[in-house]
């Protein structure tokens, strides 16, 4: 996993740790410490976490972010778990089951978002949110060559920094990784996503081809969530983190329960 410098060139304040689900391997990229904010799972796209360093990294100055590295390519194969949606999915839900952890707001970009939608169906009790970055596909790119199409035009918009973020992990995966997006390409999240028992923030990049915005907003729609729109193209949470954080927080804020201080001071005020 390769750590990309901070804005100003800094290395992030965050850790690589080694973790585990069951007897397989995990590692873990963790940021921040535990507060009383709900903290926050990062899953990266297509098994290659190193792109979401910097959003990790702005979101540890308010709550602990852990980024799963899953499927875990190491050397042409996925150690962590079955290189595919359900297999993804399905251990996050039992990461987040045997490390107890609860009061999540679980992030997924890409096949990422994919994944957690399906592991917010796994173990919804453990969450106090769910946020689709960059959900793919919409159903219009679900063939090879309708992305392939696309690919050149959202590609332009994308920062040249990602390539060393993502080169090492899809070196690991060689060919598993293509297999992985071919096993995400027909996946239909609008079909799961009315079923979700939690809050859903959903957010794309302005010139995200594999995501489009009018895309966004109708999975949005269907959850009845919001959509948040970012500059940049599909890995827009590279380039403008603190964008993609402020959302996250936002929606945060919105989805926690009053207080009952607050709830009194409400009461105190109807007429």
């Amino acid at each position: 996993m390769t750590i990309p410098p901070g804005r100003s060139g800094r290395t992030p304040a965050w850790q690589v740790r080694p973790g585990s689900v069951g007897n397989r391997p995990v590692r873990l990229l963790v940021a921040g410490s535990v507060t009383d904010q709900p903290e926050v799972v990062l899953l990266p796209g297509l098994g290659a976490p190193g792109y979401l360093a910097p959003w990790a990294d702005r979101i540890g100055h308010w709550t602990r972010a852990t980024v799963l590295d899953l499927p875990g390519w190491r050397w042409g194969r996925a150690t962590a778990c079955r290189p595919t949606l359900a297999g993804v999915s399905e251990v996050v839900a039992q990461w987040l089951t045997e490390q107890d952890r609860r009061n999540v707001v679980l992030v997924g970009h890409s096949t990422g978002a994919q994944a957690v939608l399906r592991a917010a169906l796994l173990v919804p009790d453990r969450l106090a949110g769910l946020v689709l970055a960059g959900p793919t596909f919409d159903p219009a790119a679900r063939t090879v060559g309708r992305l392939l199409r696309r690919a050149p035009r959202t590609l332009l918009h994308e920062r040249p920094a990602e390539l060393p973020a993502v080169l090492p992990s899809y070196l690991h995966g060689g060919l598993g990784v293509l297999r992985f997006l071919l096993d995400a390409l027909p996946d239909r999240p609008e079909e799961r996503i009315g079923q979700l028992r939690v809050p859903v923030l959903v957010m794309t990049g302005q010139r995200d081809g594999f995501a489009p915005p009018a895309w966004a907003r109708q999975l949005a729609e269907l959850a009845g969530g919001r959509c948040v729109v970012l500059p940049g193209a599909h890995n827009a949470c590279f380039p403008y983190p603190d964008l993609a954080t402020g959302a996250l927080r936002e929606a945060v804020l919105a989805w926690r329960p009053p207080t009952p201080a607050a709830e009194a001071a409400g009461a105190g005020t109807t007429t």
